[in-house]
């Protein structure tokens, strides 16, 4: 089973260098933009 992994940042940059990184890692990874956008997706279950 592969490791969830949430990202959440208001600039979009780290967002998307944080979730290639990841990624390549190997880690299934969910982003959000803000603090409540991270808890809706955590809620709804990713």
């Amino acid at each position: 089973m592969t490791a969830t992994i949430l990202v959440v940042d208001d600039e979009s940059n780290i967002v998307e260098l944080n979730r290639m990184y990841l990624e390549n890692a190997g880690y299934r990874v969910i982003t959000a933009r803000t603090g409540a956008e991270a808890l809706t997706r955590i809620e709804n279950g990713h």
